[in-house]
C-alpha cells in the first residue's frame, strides 16, 4: 500500500529526495514558480512501508462558486511523479488519484513533458493529452561514443561553428536572460514565416524565472558569441544529476554560423564533465517526423544529436469517473 505525504520540504532535502527516486530539474518547485502561484504548491511524497518511493510537485488551482466561495478545482502537475521503482507506478498514480480526490479536487491533470508511463496505467490511458516526443541523451557514454553517436551533417555543422570563429560564454545574469528573450522574438518571427511560430513570454515574467531558478543556480544560459556580439543562446535546468534544455534563440548571425549546432556540442561536454548522466534535448509534437509537419525541421535538429526518442504523453482526469 501506497501512502502519500503532503508537505513543504527544504530545496537541499526535495533536490536529494528527486534524485533518489530518479527525477529531473521540472520536480523542483521553483521552476514553475513563474506560472504557478508558490502558495499553491503541493509538494508529495509517497511511501511504501517506510520508503519514500516517489515525489511530485502539484499545484491546486480554484475556481469561483456564485459570488464569492473559492472551491478546488485542477490538481495540476507540471510532470508525472518521479517513482524510483517502477513496478509500484500503478500503485503510486492510484494513491495520487486518490489525493487528488480526497482534497476536493474535480480534475488531475499532467503534463505531457517528462512525462513517461502514464498511458502504460490502465486507468489513465482513456484521458491521454498533449502527446510529443522528446530526446533523451545518455551522459554516461565515452564522449566519443555520443559524438559518433550525432548525425554526420551536425559534428559537420560543429565544426564549421568552431571555424567561423564562434566562442561559448556563459551568462545567467538577468541582464543575459533578458537578451536571450529578445533572441526568441528573432526566432520567433522566423519561425512564423514557416508556418510554426510560437509565443514568447513577457519580460516580467522572465524576471520572475530569473529570481527562482537563474539566480538560484540552477538554471543556466549559453552564448555563442561572434567578436564582442551574442549571435545565439541556449538556457538550460540542471539539477537531481540530471539537465533539459528549456529555451533558445538566435539572430540572423547565429543561423549563418550555425551557432546552435555549437551551443549543444559544448553543453554536452560541459555536463559530462559535472557529472551528469542525462540530457532531454526537448520535445516537438507527435507526429513532428512527417516531413510535411510545420516542426519538421525541429524534429531533425534534435534527433541529430543521437539521443532516444521517447514518446510522452499528459493526462486530463475527470477524477469523479476513475476507479483505480
Amino acid at each position: 500500500m501506497i501512502a502519500v505525504e503532503s508537505g513543504a520540504v527544504p530545496a537541499p532535502e526535495w533536490e536529494a529526495r528527486v534524485a533518489a527516486c530518479g527525477g529531473n530539474p521540472l520536480h523542483l518547485p521553483a521552476l514553475h514558480f513563474a506560472e504557478h502561484d508558490p502558495e499553491r504548491l503541493i509538494q508529495l511524497q509517497f511511501r511504501h512501508g517506510s520508503d519514500v518511493v516517489a515525489c511530485a510537485v502539484g499545484f491546486g488551482l480554484s475556481r469561483r462558486v456564485w459570488r464569492f466561495a473559492l472551491r478546488p478545482h485542477v490538481l495540476l502537475f507540471p510532470t508525472a511523479p518521479a517513482i524510483a521503482r517502477t513496478e509500484l507506478a500503478r500503485d503510486v498514480h492510484a494513491a495520487l488519484v486518490a489525493f487528488a480526490r480526497d482534497r476536493g479536487f474535480g480534475r488531475l491533470v499532467v503534463q505531457p513533458a517528462s512525462s513517461p508511463g502514464l498511458t502504460a496505467v490502465d486507468f489513465l490511458a482513456p484521458y491521454a493529452s498533449g502527446a510529443l516526443v522528446e530526446f533523451v541523451l545518455d551522459l554516461t557514454r565515452e564522449p566519443e561514443e555520443i559524438r559518433m553517436g550525432m548525425h554526420k551533417i551536425h559534428r559537420k555543422n560543429v565544426r564549421r561553428a568552431r571555424a567561423s570563429g564562434l566562442v561559448v560564454q556563459e551568462d545567467s545574469s538577468l541582464d543575459g536572460l533578458l537578451r536571450l528573450r529578445e533572441m526568441q522574438l528573432v526566432s520567433s518571427q522566423r519561425a512564423a514565416e514557416r508556418e510554426h511560430g510560437f509565443a514568447v513570454r513577457d519580460a516580467g515574467w522572465f524576471r520572475r524565472l530569473h529570481e527562482h531558478v537563474y539566480a538560484a543556480g540552477v538554471g543556466h544560459v549559453l552564448f555563442a558569441r561572434q567578436g564582442d556580439e551574442p549571435v545565439a543562446a541556449l538556457a538550460y535546468a540542471a539539477a537531481a544529476r540530471r539537465a533539459l534544455t528549456v529555451r533558445s534563440g538566435s539572430l540572423p548571425q547565429g543561423y549563418e554560423t550555425r551557432a546552435m549546432y555549437l551551443l549543444y556540442d559544448e553543453l554536452i561536454h560541459t555536463l559530462q564533465a559535472q557529472g551528469v548522466v542525462e540530457l532531454n534535448l526537448g520535445g516537438v509534437p507527435h507526429g513532428a517526423a512527417d516531413p510535411t509537419h510545420p516542426q519538421f525541421g525541429l524534429h531533425e535538429f534534435k534527433a541529430g544529436f543521437g539521443g532516444a526518442a521517447c514518446i510522452r504523453a499528459g493526462v486530463d482526469v475527470p477524477l469523479r469517473q476513475v476507479a483505480p
